[in-house]
């Protein structure tokens, strides 16, 4: 458990903020979409040893605002392995000398500062619309939620990506929430120590503005710093002065894979074979001898884990974690109807999209992929 101290300025919208550079121009800013300046205090990011100059992804300076976004990319997957949970239904190799093989037990948070900065929207100094300018520097231009669409929990949502403000919105008084997140834009290391970059701060903030509520929420995350930091900055967004967290093992990104083995030799068959595997494995049922069976895996997380042990935390829960797992669990709760066929079109889940599922008082579950940004895939 953490605490944040932080004496929020933070001046966010209720926007979109770019990743990418699909050129269009941005649409009018509605008044009621601009976020509340708030005080916050600046830490600096640690000197990342995976990235010893600190640097970040470069974002083009002074950038016409556009009203599409390039999403997230995919990254290089996570390397640590997840022991497999003991389930009748799945096969399991027992260590030989077992010890603490649970899960989902707590973990080890890395030891590295988080980087919370002073982000805010001013007008582009060239080109119309506004920009993001974190510690005084050009981050991005912003993209405004322009989806218009009206949310009915009760129908099949799984065909596409719902605003994560929407499913929040729709909650009863009575229901438990827990949102799956990918984490917001990253410096260009993929280690454990990768820290967010300005951008990326800008949207996690963003992000807490669209679920704000009085009530303190819980946060779950992986052992990489940037999944920390994503949630850390959307508990400032939701006006939180106080972070509990947990790191867990489970959420690093090798939940699916049964067979590393396997995995390793057929993504070592070309270029980007790690997403085309997933996600041939995901709709087609191919490398299956790498993999679990998705969807019997997709029910164990949800029940045991998010189900019977986030939501217990908080009435409203976060949990962050990477696109090698975001991909397939969304892939399945979707009964894959959701268009993230890497392996066809080269479509990825974008930052800050993954999934909600909400726990009625009866024990009901609702699952649906949400977006916090403006679109969930690319």
């Amino acid at each position: 458990m953490k605490f944040l101290n932080l004496a929020a300025s933070v001046c966010l919208a209720m926007a979109l903020v770019a990743c990418g550079d699909d050129s269009s121009s941005s649409p009018n800013v509605p008044a009621d979409n601009n976020l509340p300046q708030q005080d916050t205090s600046t830490v600096s990011p640690a000197t990342n040893p995976d990235n010893p100059a600190g640097t970040q992804d470069s974002v083009p300076q002074n950038t016409t605002p556009q009203d599409s976004v390039q999403q997230g990319s995919p990254e290089t997957p996570p390397t640590d392995s997840v022991p497999p949970t003991p389930n009748d239904s799945l096969p399991v190799t027992e260590p030989e000398n077992p010890v603490d093989t649970d899960p989902y037990a707590v973990g080890t948070d890395v030891d590295e500062p988080s980087y919370v900065s002073i982000c805010q929207i001013k007008p582009l100094e060239k080109g119309n619309g506004d920009g993001v300018y974190c510690n005084s520097t050009y981050a991005g231009p912003i993209f405004y939620d322009t989806d218009e669409s009206v949310y009915d929990p009760s129908a099949d949502n799984g065909a596409k990506f719902v605003s994560i403000n929407k499913v929040f919105e729709s909650l009863k008084a009575d229901d438990r929430v827990v949102f799956v997140l990918r984490h917001a834009d990253r410096q260009s290391s993929s280690g454990k120590t990768s820290h967010l970059t300005d951008v990326g701060i800008f949207q996690a903030q963003s992000v807490g503005q669209k679920i704000a509520s009085a009530e303190q929420a819980y946060y779950a995350h992986s052992e990489y710093v940037r999944t920390r930091e994503t949630l850390e900055n959307i508990a400032v967004g939701r006006g939180e002065t106080e972070f509990i967290h947990d790191a867990y093992p489970i959420l690093n990104g090798s939940w699916y894979i049964k067979d590393n083995a396997r995995y390793d030799e057929y993504k070592s068959k070309g270029t980007d074979m790690n997403y085309t595997v997933t996600t041939e494995w995901a709709y087609n049922g191919e490398y299956a001898d790498a993999f679990y069976d998705l969807d019997e895996r997709t029910k164990q997380f949800v029940d045991e884990f998010l189900v019977n042990v986030i939501s217990k935390k908080a009435r409203i829960s976060v949990v962050c974690s990477h696109d090698q797992f975001l991909v397939p669990l969304v892939i399945s709760i979707s009964k894959r109807q959701i268009g993230l066929r890497y392996y066809d079109d080269r479509s990825w889940i974008n930052y800050l999209a993954g999934m909600a599922v909400v726990i009625s008082a009866d024990g009901t579950q609702t699952l649906v992929p949400i977006k916090g940004l403006d679109s969930g895939a690319n």
